[in-house]
């Protein structure tokens, strides 16, 4: 008999079962605005949960406090992706270690993601995938949410390690990719817009921030293309305290105002994803994550 990950005895040569959700996403704060709250839900449940970030996102300094190049520590991001993950409940995050490419245009630094060869990252991850038999996997859908050339990537490697992993014995039964719908991008940008005006901020969008709200909208689902919404209002203050951690990308956001708070509610109070893998019947919409155990919940 052997000892699998997760402590189970198997049969010597018998793949495990697979179990849990692994979330694979491409920078710290990623994983907590995409799936937070499913990966709360799904840890409050019994299930195993981890991140594997692929970058350690160096180049997500705020504006106006970094350098003109965006640097920033790089251990900044990873102890707050550790903080969120555990705010979150779910395992110690796994991190891949290439460098944060940065936004389109800003030009990709050596040792970056964007320069690695892609069989290089899949292999990566599927070493992750195979040592951890996750039975399902949640990434970024093929836009990345905004266009950012990590986010890409990131959907990209790992859609075609899940593919795969799952033709493996033991594999992963289940990928999803987060996403954004129309409706909500609408709904989210009036909202940020609110908030600006609450705080007297009436200065014009820096031009990299104008840039992204406009991938937003470009990139946004069509409504009738979300399988999978989760409700995670009864997890809201882990995914809450989640974002907080990642203070370095916060921009001072203040938390524990009551209309910043209502603002939340109605930003986060669900999470939308698209199931590919089973492909969904016509029509066929859920509320949970296939492939895992929600006895508890």
């Amino acid at each position: 008999m052997t000892q699998t990950d997760s402590g189970a005895a198997t049969t010597s040569g018998t793949p495990p079962t697979p179990r849990g959700l692994l979330s694979i996403f491409a920078h710290p704060d990623d994983e907590s605005y995409g799936a937070g709250g499913v990966m709360a839900l799904a840890a409050a449940a019994g299930n195993p949960v981890w991140v594997l970030c692929v970058t350690n996102g160096d180049q997500g300094g705020r504006p106006g406090e970094m350098e003109v190049d965006h640097s920033l520590d790089p251990e900044i991001r990873r102890a707050e992706l550790t903080c969120a993950c555990e705010a979150l409940g779910v395992s110690e995050p796994i991190f891949l270690g290439y460098r944060d490419s940065g936004m389109e245009g800003w030009g990709a630094p050596e040792g970056s993601l964007a320069l690695a060869p892609q069989e290089e990252v899949v292999e990566r991850m599927l070493a992750v995938i195979r040592r951890l038999r996750p039975a399902v996997i949640v990434t970024f859908d093929p836009g990345g949410v905004y266009g950012h050339p990590d986010h890409t990537a990131t959907s990209a490697t790992a859609t075609t390690a899940y593919r795969r992993a799952a033709a493996e014995p033991g594999g992963p039964v289940a990928l999803y990719h987060q996403a954004i719908s129309r409706s909500a991008v609408t709904a989210m940008q009036a909202a940020q817009a609110a908030e600006r005006r609450r705080a007297g901020d009436d200065r014009p969008m820096s031009e990299d921030d104008a840039s992204q709200a406009e991938a937003f909208v470009k990139l946004a689902r069509p409504d009738e293309d979300i399988t999978t919404i989760v409700p995670i209002a009864s997890v809201l203050e882990r995914k809450i305290a989640a974002l907080a951690c990642h203070d370095s990308q916060m921009r001072g956001r203040a938390w524990d105002d009551a209309e910043t708070r209502a603002q939340l509610e109605q930003m986060f109070g669900r999470e939308t994803f698209v199931r590919v893998d089973p492909e969904p019947k016509a029509g066929e919409k859920e509320d949970r994550f296939a492939g895992l155990d929600w006895g508890r919940v």
